[in-house]
């Protein structure tokens, strides 16, 4: 099935997002399309999906006009599309939620539940994730809810899938698995228009690029013509010559030590220590106990055992509130769970956390409150109409950076960044970057737990490495490979 897009044009609130756009999709490509956060990517993919209607222009599918008005047209025509945030619904199965809008029916009344958790076992089989299709939703780890998702955009037999930022929650056997199944759609015929920031990821799996930059086309080429460095300067409008900032050295004065710390089922055992001046990397593969040791730390989880020190001083933090009087931040991996309020405009959410510190005589000094959002906006370079947009409407990138901004705002001492960059553009990864080590130089704690082992290696003084809910590895900058990280994560002895 061919998409041809003509004249594309979309403004919110008065503000141009695209901009006379073209784009083709072919049948059995992947088209990636790439740009900074805010570029326009997400309001065009959307635009395919049915979820908005373009201002101008117009879209032939398979050499007719397209009248999608909704999501459920756009199925019915064949177009489905994976959100770089997975919609799901907690208290349901993964069966129900696979078919959710969609259910299977007997004689077309009766919900055909047998037929649908067949189904469902059977996607989930060939996504390589053995999950049983009655497992409720809120009992998955974040990069099973994507697979879920992945899934649920698969049930509906798409000749043409949009997927946003496919891999981002996805550990990479996990990875490497969905791009298996892609080069099977691809034989297909399936048409896949392919967003990410993973520029790695582009030469690896797909046909053709788009850049946007500004919500207008800049580039299309086929991937065989390009090189990443000619890539990131289509994005970025200019030549990015280092990602990573040179190393700080660590002064050896401790700032964090965790002693023991368990948390059953999550993890085990733990011990470990941060230093001033350090930037600490924890990684492992999905269900390592990565996620559940960084909310146990903040105070989400109350520990089984074990202690947690700050500056040598025991600290019983069992609420995130008294983590934050504490000085901790924590960037949490999945900001429309429990990162961000997303009904609130973005000053606010930047604020929220650092309010103590902004306040007097128990009345909120809003004029001091504003100029701090506008620092951080600044400062992270969140693109927003004005501090007062509502937080829902900017792109997932932008909202991560607010995430981080409302820790910067609130003067944290110690950050707990889990997955920081999801969903950010490499220029702004390499921004942040920056950021992480001027904090650290201010004496600043930072622990980075992620996925990305070439950021890993890039940035952190040190990497720990966890399996099944202990600490497995631990390794210097200098002795760290991609290799010895995924043989330790994977429980492999070197």
């Amino acid at each position: 099935m061919r998409l041809h897009m003509k004249g594309i044009s979309k403004s919110f609130y008065g503000v141009q997002v695209l901009g006379d756009i073209d784009f083709e999709l072919l049948p059995g490509e992947v088209h990636a399309l790439v740009g900074e956060n805010g570029a326009g990517k997400s309001t065009l993919a959307k635009i395919i999906s049915g979820v908005h209607r373009p201002d101008e222009g117009y879209m032939i599918v398979n050499g007719k006009p397209s009248t999608a008005h909704s999501t459920i047209d756009s199925q019915r025509m064949g177009i489905s599309m994976i959100y770089q945030e997975s919609f799901l619904v907690p208290e349901m199965s993964i069966a129900e939620n696979v078919f959710l809008g969609s259910e299977l029916r007997w004689l077309g009344l009766f919900s055909n539940m047998i037929k649908m958790k067949r189904e469902t076992k059977s996607i989930l089989r060939s996504l390589g994730m053995p999950l049983h299709p009655s497992t409720k939703i809120k009992d998955l780890s974040a990069s099973e809810h994507h697979i879920v998702a992945i899934a649920k955009a698969l049930s509906h037999k798409a000749n043409i899938l949009v997927m946003d930022e496919p891999t981002a929650a996805l550990s990479d056997s996990e990875r490497l698995r969905l791009f298996d199944m892609i080069r099977r759609f691809k034989e297909e015929g399936v048409g896949i228009v392919y967003i990410t920031h993973r520029l790695k990821e582009i030469f690896e799996i797909c046909d053709r690029v788009t850049v946007l930059r500004d919500g207008k086309k800049v580039l299309t080429k086929h991937v065989s013509d390009l090189t990443e460095k000619v890539l990131v300067r289509s994005m970025v409008g200019r030549e990015l010559t280092q990602v990573y900032p040179p190393l700080s050295v660590p002064t050896g004065r401790e700032l964090l030590r965790v002693d023991g710390l368990t948390r059953k089922p999550w993890f085990e055992s733990v011990d470990f220590t941060l230093c001033e001046g350090e930037i600490l990397g924890i990684t492992g593969l999905a269900g390592s106990g990565t996620e559940g040791l960084a909310k146990t730390i903040f105070g989400e989880a109350k520990p089984d055992k074990g202690k947690v020190y700050w500056q040598k001083q025991p600290v019983r933090l069992t609420t995130p509130r008294q983590a934050i009087d504490t000085g901790f931040g924590y960037v949490n991996r999945d900001r429309i769970e429990s990162g961000l309020f997303m009904e609130m405009n973005v000053y606010h959410n930047l604020t929220i956390a650092g309010l103590k510190k902004i306040h007097r005589h128990a009345l909120v000094q809003e004029q001091q409150e504003y100029g701090k959002a506008i620092d951080a906006m600044i400062q992270l370079d969140i693109k927003a109409r004005d501090p007062e947009q509502e937080i829902k409407f900017l792109s997932g990138g932008n909202q991560q950076k607010v995430m981080l901004g409302k820790w910067l705002v609130a003067e944290s001492d110690l950050y707990i960044l889990d997955e920081p960059t999801r969903g950010i553009d490499v220029a702004s990864k390499s921004e942040l970057y920056v950021l992480l080590h001027e904090l650290v130089r201010e004496g600043k704690g930072i622990i980075v737990i992620s996925s990305d082992m070439s950021e890993l290696i890039g940035l952190c003084n040190r990497v720990l490495v966890m399996h099944e809910g202990r600490l497995v590895d631990e390794m210097t900058h200098e002795q760290a490979t991609q290799e010895r990280i995924l043989q330790a994560a994977s429980g492999i002895r070197g």
